[in-house]
């Protein structure tokens, strides 16, 4: 049981309707302009919110609205400044691109029916389960490579970023929730125009 705030981002475990989850679903996107927030393992990825077709991570609350959710970082691949070689990492500094990094690929989780598993601001009894949430994002640690995401207080407003589905641990100090992403926000399930 969760006794400890340490948040650590959305973490991929199965599918809706409890079917596993492979690895298949890890979609890479090409980065050729910088992103000018670093992107760790966990947190939630749009597309075109900087710049046309182009992956950022989302610092602010996801709701309905946002167009071009597309799922969640499962890592970074890109071709390293100091050595030249190939490299995969936890995570991708801000403004990557101009600091020489090349060849640069969010790899993503972007299944809309995949769960996640992400540590609650505090303690979630199992009365809320179907309840919705909000992501908090408070950037990541470079020393993991993990996002600080974290869920907030479950409500009863259905524009929020994600419906609660399970438990890892009810009830305890720092809840572990399991959760998908809402009705409309997964850019797969949204048909709001890009505005880039």
């Amino acid at each position: 049981m969760a006794s400890v705030a340490s948040p650590y981002g959305l973490k991929p475990i199965n599918m809706l309707g409890g079917r596993p989850s492979t690895g298949g679903s890890i979609r890479e996107i090409p980065m050729t302009v910088n992103s000018g927030t670093a992107v760790y393992t966990g947190d939630v990825i749009t597309i075109g919110a900087a710049s046309a077709g182009q992956p950022s991570a989302i610092t602010a609350t996801v709701t309905t609205s946002s167009a071009g959710v597309v799922g969640v970082v499962a890592g970074v691949r890109y071709v390293s400044p100091d050595t030249q070689q190939p490299l995969f990492s936890q995570y991708l500094p801000a403004n990557a691109i101009t600091s020489g990094y090349t060849q640069v690929f969010v790899r993503v989780y972007d299944d809309p029916d995949q769960l996640f598993q992400v540590q609650a601001v505090g303690s979630v009894a199992a009365t809320v389960r179907g309840k919705f949430a909000a992501l908090e994002n408070f950037g990541g640690s470079t020393a993991t490579g993990l996002s600080t995401i974290r869920l907030a207080t479950p409500a009863n407003t259905g524009t929020l970023a994600v419906r609660i589905i399970d438990f890892v641990d009810a009830g305890s100090a720092y809840t572990d929730c399991i959760v998908k992403f809402n009705q409309g926000v997964h850019m797969y399930y949204n048909a709001t125009v890009l505005a880039n």
